[in-house]
């Protein structure tokens, strides 16, 4: 925003342009470049700053984060997802499947997952998609409060799920 204050505030001081003249000097030609460069330059930082604005806000929930808007959602969350992944426990022709990964999973302002993404695999690719089936399956989480949608559209929540052998399913938040 400074840049672009920045930018006006040159282009406002170039004196003005005159068409009108048949062969304009040098030093009005190169006033008139610079104000043609100038304006390229501002449409430039306009539509990056528009872009940008039209982005969700995401939040990054972690260990460190300490609102408790956020601890209290991500409560939820992840009692959702353990009671999913323990009564959904994964398998693969009738045996179980025990391990453990990372997934970073993205929670839309209305609750509903976006995307999970195993960062840290667990060895076993069928354990990795169906641990991500069960944090979608889990959703929706219930709307942000309002205080949470002040600060973000969405949050991104980083995770460990541990597949137990009493068939439980125990995830931890975790910094990446």
């Amino acid at each position: 925003m400074l840049l672009l204050a920045q930018l006006r505030r040159e282009l406002a001081a170039l004196p003005k342009s005159e068409p009108l003249r048949a062969s304009p000097s040098p030093e009005a030609q190169a006033r008139e470049d610079k104000r043609r460069q100038l304006m390229r330059t501002l449409a430039e930082i306009e539509r990056r700053i528009n872009e940008e604005n039209a982005r969700p806000k995401k939040r990054y929930v972690s260990p460190a984060t300490r609102e408790e808007v956020y601890a209290v959602y991500y409560d939820g969350l992840r009692r959702k997802i353990e009671d999913r992944g323990t009564e959904n426990f994964p398998e693969l022709a009738g045996r179980k499947l025990y391990g453990e990964l990372t997934m970073i999973v993205t929670v839309n302002h209305d609750g509903r997952v976006l995307e999970t993404e195993v960062v840290e695999s667990s060895g076993n690719r069928t354990l990795d998609r169906r641990a991500q089936a069960i944090a979608r399956g889990a959703a929706p989480f219930g709307r942000f409060s309002d205080a949470m949608r002040r600060r973000a559209d969405q949050i991104v929540v980083v995770s460990r799920f541990k597949f137990t052998r009493d068939e439980t399913l125990e995830t931890r938040l975790t910094s990446r």
